[in-house]
């Protein structure tokens, strides 16, 4: 690369045509031969980039309110032609700060914009030949000569290569590349203020054709810092990744397991990050649906699922320490609580003694007082602070029989009935076992239990039995009152 300084009589001079910049438009001046570039939109600065014979490259950078020059010792500079490109850059904050605001033909003030696009990059050449600078003709140029357009084009022709190539070293394309560029470890280096990566696919009929690009960087000044891969054909941006991300982002391993935030993901999915790494579920009303935002989330208090767009309520949650098992659904949709092998709709295990039961059902009331309405503890005792009622209704019944009384009578007379109490508890109870039960009256499905209807039917029916050989008695004694008050009365004649 080769830089000129130094004074001559040859001078590169960019600057504006008119300071009060009413009239749009960069000049650019080399040995007293010009070529003036209106400009169509306002811009805060603007790059100059020449190019020339034998790797010569020279660079100026000037704001729009500047009138410096640059000026190249044409002593050094070798015969032959050179090209350059003016690039310029909008933006607001300066052009606010500067009184000399730009004004159009008609005197009306030109705003810049925050985002505002910067005017299009302007191209042009120049040929020195024999000591003399001569441009291309063309309607703006302000030279003494004019260069025919056959002698210097105004851009290098394009090459075709209509075989393989093969490059040993480093490539570099783009407007910014220079004579012994320093590539580092790069291969291929992409530089200038767009770079982009274009698939273009001509395929046609059946064959896929869908045009990809690999972008790094908006446009615009004040866009985003990104690199993405844009569906170009269907004018979609699928995948972003924005400037400043973190190392190790994503991370796939070689297994295939993706890390979040993470090189050594131990999982097919892994989120890593500081404090409470989660998944938000996000449903739009794009579909028509009424919008909805669920978070999964972990942390050192719990693992829970929340309802954000519910007032963030918390309507599962699951705490640290729990065991194995706490709840646990099988294949036949069976749950089982504190089991693995849930046997019934609702299984409840418990591992406690029986000499220290634990309360493994609870209801309580509404106000969070904590007042136990209903509990069952793991000896199967049951607490109702209320009443228990069973289905007793004639509609869900059939197979009436009636009940002999005296036989009835002889069956309970005949029946065990005793204090004791169950194993490993202290307190005592009343009644029937219930094989005895089950054998006496065949009631029930099994001898092990005994209903409280059964057992309550069986103390009514006692009950009306014996009111039948009372009134039999009242009956029999009224009688024999009678008898004997009649023998009484013909006595006494």
């Amino acid at each position: 690369m080769k830089f000129s300084d130094g004074l001559g009589c040859l001078a590169l001079v960019l600057a504006f045509a008119s300071s009060s910049l009413r009239a749009q438009q960069v000049t650019v001046n080399v040995g007293g031969a010009s070529a003036a570039h209106p400009v169509d939109a306002p811009f805060q600065r603007v790059r100059l980039l020449v190019t020339g014979p034998d790797g010569w490259v020279s660079e100026q950078n000037l704001d729009r309110a500047s009138a410096n020059a640059f000026q190249i010792d044409s002593r050094l500079l070798p015969e032959g032609h050179y090209n350059y490109r003016l690039d310029f850059t909008a933006g607001a904050a300066a052009v606010a700060a500067d009184s000399r605001l730009p004004v159009d033909a008609n005197g009306r003030a030109l705003s810049v914009r925050p985002g505002s696009a910067a005017p299009e990059a302007k191209f042009n050449s120049f040929l020195i030949r024999n000591g003399q600078v001569l441009f291309p003709k063309s309607p703006t140029h302000g030279g003494r000569q004019d260069l025919p357009a056959s002698t210097v084009p105004s851009q290098a022709k394009d090459q075709v290569i209509a075989d393989d190539l093969i490059v040993q070293s480093s490539v570099c394309a783009g407007f910014d590349c220079v004579n012994n560029e320093t590539f580092g470890f790069d291969t291929i280096r992409v530089k200038e203020n767009n770079t982009r990566f274009k698939f273009e696919d001509t395929s046609v009929g059946l064959f896929p054709t869908s045009d990809w690009q690999l972008t790094a960087n908006d446009s615009a000044s004040g866009g985003q810092e990104r690199f993405s891969i844009e569906d170009v054909t269907a004018a979609v941006i699928p995948f972003t990744v924005e400037g400043g991300a973190s190392t190790d982002s994503i991370h796939i391993d070689s297994s295939g397991r993706v890390g979040f935030r993470t090189p050594t993901p131990v999982l097919d999915l892994h989120v890593t990050t500081g404090d409470t790494p989660a998944q938000r579920l996000e449903q739009t009303a794009a579909s028509g649906f009424i919008a909805q935002t669920w978070d999964v989330a972990g942390n050192e208090a719990n693992f829970f699922v929340r309802d954000l767009t519910g007032g963030s309520r918390l309507p599962f949650r699951i705490r640290p320490g729990a065991p194995t098992s706490s709840i646990d659904i099988n294949a036949a949709g069976h749950v089982g609580f504190g089991t693995a092998s849930p046997n019934a709709k609702l299984h409840i295990n418990s591992t406690v003694d029986v000499a220290a039961p634990e309360t493994v059902l609870r209801v309580t009331n509404a106000n969070h007082t904590q007042v136990s309405r209903f509990e069952v503890d793991s000896n199967g005792n049951v607490s109702a602070r209320g009443t228990i009622s069973q289905l007793s209704s004639r509609s869900a019944k059939e197979g009436f029989q009636a009940i002999d009384d005296d036989a009835l009578l002889a069956t309970i007379d005949a029946l065990p009935i005793g204090t004791w109490r169950y194993l490993a508890t202290p307190d005592r109870h009343l009644g029937p076992v219930a094989e005895d039960f089950h054998q006496a009256f065949g009631l029930g499905t099994t001898d092990k239990m005994i209903a409280p209807s059964d057992l309550a039917g069986v103390a009514l029916a006692a009950v009306k039995a014996l009111q039948h050989k009372v009134q039999q008695r009242d009956a029999l004694i009224l009688a024999l009152e009678r008898r004997l008050a009649a023998l009484e009365a013909q006595g006494a004649r």
